[in-house]
């Protein structure tokens, strides 16, 4: 067992010992207040504890940083949830079985996630934190419908470029790796700027294409329309269409493959042709897991106290108040 202190020990020392010694003054000056005092001298010393945390370390395996950074860049806009991917199901089944793969393929990498809708974000800055990465996709949903305001697949083009060239500076050992997942729709009928951009950064990675041709429905993402089919001015079911052509042009831009998903078990393997990923320095070595906290060992008895010193506080207070109107009465 070892110490991963909550604050550092130049101001853990000075003011804890400041706080024992008052509370064991008052302790002896005050015999008529001694259990209130006690209860307080227990409280500082369990808070001690916590403010030290003990920890013991945890015996995991070692996973060693691989030297490849990988990006992805993900369409949450409304048509992906239109359900045409392997059948019926919405497009972002498809697009978190495809992420899930692809950190199967490069474990040990490095994760960055950029979302885009109406705007793009940088969803996930570039981290070894595979569970972070895990719990994103987890939760992915598309944008709220009543915040849609038309979307194009360029939205995501300057972060994107933004980060693999800043990856690219600080980490040049490593591979970049980009994967576009998107049904390639455009909606603000706008043209979309070239990916051609980000090519000389780029050494692999593929356009994940969802949807079909004749397209499908789309169900409403928050609001008093949550969860039903999205109608068009016509009253009829709006229906949305991948764009392949769009997604190919992108592909063409970054140099890397285009591939239609329509199934999960399909290969993917192929977008990684001609990468070799190898383990970085071993500095970069990195624990799965490093220990279990036993800070709450003295929290719950800390909380019972507050709980307890509170009460005394809130009984007291009535009568101090009372006396406080009887003598003002008096006088």
């Amino acid at each position: 067992m070892y110490l991963e202190h909550l604050i550092p020990l130049w101001a853990t020392i000075p003011l804890f010992a400041l706080m024992l010694i008052l509370c064991t003054a008052l302790l002896i000056l005050r015999p008529r207040q001694r259990v209130a005092w006690a209860r307080r001298l227990l409280m500082v010393l369990l808070l001690l504890v916590v403010a030290l945390r003990p920890v013991t370390p945890i015996e995991g395996e070692q996973t060693q940083r691989m030297n490849a950074n990988v990006f992805f860049v993900v369409d949450r806009t409304g048509s992906m949830n239109a359900e045409d991917y392997a059948g019926e199901q919405p497009r972002l089944d498809g697009v978190k079985a495809d992420m899930e793969r692809v950190m199967g393929m490069t474990e040990g990498a490095r994760y960055s996630i950029i979302a885009f809708d109406s705007t793009a974000t940088q969803q996930l800055p570039l981290t070894t934190d595979a569970g972070a990465a895990r719990a994103w996709i987890d939760t992915l949903t598309t944008e709220p419908t009543a915040y849609s305001k038309g979307s194009n697949v360029d939205r995501a083009l300057t972060p994107l470029l933004v980060e693999i060239s800043e990856a690219r500076e600080q980490d040049p050992e490593s591979s970049v790796l980009v994967y576009f997942l998107s049904d390639g729709e455009n909606t603000d009928e706008q043209e979309s700027e070239s990916f051609s951009q980000a090519a000389g950064f780029i050494d692999g990675g593929a356009v994940l294409g969802y949807g079909t041709a004749e397209g499908g429905p789309m169900k409403a993402q928050g609001g008093e329309d949550h969860g039903e089919y999205i109608t068009g001015p016509d009253g009829q079911p709006g229906i949305s269409r991948i764009d392949e052509q769009q997604l190919q042009t992108i592909a063409g831009g970054m140099g890397v493959p285009y591939l239609h998903r329509d199934d999960p078990e399909a290969p993917i393997e192929g977008t990684m042709e001609g990468i070799e990923l190898s383990p970085v320095p071993i500095e970069s070595t990195r624990g799965v897991a490093s220990f279990d906290d036993w800070y709450w060992v003295a929290a719950i008895p800390l909380a019972a106290l507050l709980i307890w010193e509170l009460g005394e506080m809130t009984y007291r207070l009535p009568r101090r108040l009372d006396r406080y109107d009887i003598s003002g009465a008096q006088r």
